[in-house]
């Protein structure tokens, strides 16, 4: 499954019936996978539009956990 939203999300022109039919050889429903889409696509979706709007986080991400603000931002440097 996570693999499956990290090519959504690094690869998305490449994702085809395959990949979803793995998912669906683990067991995973096909309401399953499209919650999977689009929790993934709307995950994107908000950070590009962060990105766009130029927002900047606030003094409240030093107070978080290292492993916690780092899940949040992968590929992107915090301050």
């Amino acid at each position: 499954m996570l693999d499956y939203a990290k090519k959504i999300t690094l690869q998305g022109d490449q994702v085809s019936e395959e990949d979803v039919e793995g998912l669906r050889k683990m067991g995973w429903t096909d309401r399953e996978v499209l919650e999977i889409a689009a929790l993934t696509c709307y995950r994107i979706f908000i950070s590009r539009m962060a990105d766009a709007l130029g927002v900047e986080l606030t003094e409240d991400y030093h107070a978080l956990r290292k492993d916690y603000v780092d899940s949040l931002m992968v590929g992107k440097k915090l301050f």
